[in-house]
C-alpha cells in the first residue's frame, strides 16, 4: 500500500511550516527578551516581530513563559554542547589546558551575543518556579563539569583533592556577576579581557 501524500503549501509540508513558524517566534524572543527584556515584551509584540498571528502563537506555545523556557533551553543546549566538546578535545591534556578549554567553550556561547547573556543572567532569574528550576538544573550541569575536571586531575595526580562542587558554585557565581557587569557596562570592556580574567580565576580555584 502506498503511503498517504503529504499536503504541501508553497512547497512546504504542514510540519515544515509549523517548524519555521516556531523558529521565527524563538528568534523574535531572543531579540526582544535579549534587548527590551522579558517583562517589557508582550505576546503581541513577539507575534509582530515574528510575523505570526496570535492564534498561531498559541498553537506553538501555551504562554509567554513557555517561549522563555524554550529560548533558554536552546541556550543551555548550546552551552553544554560547547563545553562538552571542549572537554572531549582536551581529554588527554594537562588540567590547566582542560580548565581553560572548558571556560572558553562556555563563555564563547554567551559573550559572543549580549542578547544571550542578558537572557541567561538577567531575564530568567526569579521569573517563575518553572524557569528557576530550569536555571538551577543548568547550573548543576556546569558544576558537574567542574567536578569531572577536578576528579580526573586528582586521579592523574595533577592536583590535590578538593571540594570541587564548592569550587564550581564559587566560579559560576563569579561568572554570573562578572558577565552581568560586563553586559551593562558602557563602554563594554573587550570580551577577551573578561574571558582571560575568568580563565585565570578558574585555574587559580582548581589548581592553587
Amino acid at each position: 500500500m502506498s503511503e498517504p501524500s503529504v499536503r504541501r503549501y508553497s512547497g512546504r509540508s504542514v510540519d515544515e511550516w509549523k517548524a519555521a513558524r516556531r523558529e521565527r517566534l524563538l528568534d523574535a524572543a531572543l531579540e526582544l527578551f535579549g534587548t527590551e527584556g522579558y517583562p517589557a515584551t508582550s505576546v503581541e509584540r513577539l507575534c509582530a516581530q515574528a510575523k505570526v498571528s496570535t492564534r498561531h502563537f498559541y498553537h506553538e506555545f501555551q504562554n509567554k513563559e513557555a517561549v522563555l523556557l524554550a529560548v533558554h533551553a536552546e541556550l543551555i543546549e548550546v552551552g553544554v554542547r560547547s563545553t562538552s566538546e571542549a572537554l572531549a578535545a582536551t581529554a588527554d591534556a594537562p588540567v590547566r589546558e582542560r580548565i581553560v578549554a572548558a571556560v572558553d567553550g562556555y563563555l564563547q556561547t554567551i559573550m559572543a551575543d549580549p542578547r544571550r547573556a542578558r537572557i541567561s543572567f538577567v531575564e530568567v532569574v526569579g521569573i517563575s518556579p518553572a524557569v528557576e528550576e530550569q536555571r538551577i538544573a543548568f547550573r548543576e550541569l556546569l558544576i558537574s563539569s567542574v567536578v569531572q575536571i577536578g576528579e580526573t586531575a586528582v586521579a592523574r595526580q595533577e592536583i590535590e583533592p578538593k571540594d570541587f562542587r564548592f569550587i564550581g558554585l564559587c566560579f559560576i557565581g563569579a561568572v554570573n556577576s562578572v558577565v552581568y557587569d560586563w553586559m551593562l557596562a558602557d563602554p563594554r570592556p573587550p570580551e577577551a579581557k573578561i574571558s582571560e580574567a575568568l580563565r585565570d580565576l578558574a585555574v587559580s580555584l582548581m589548581v592553587s
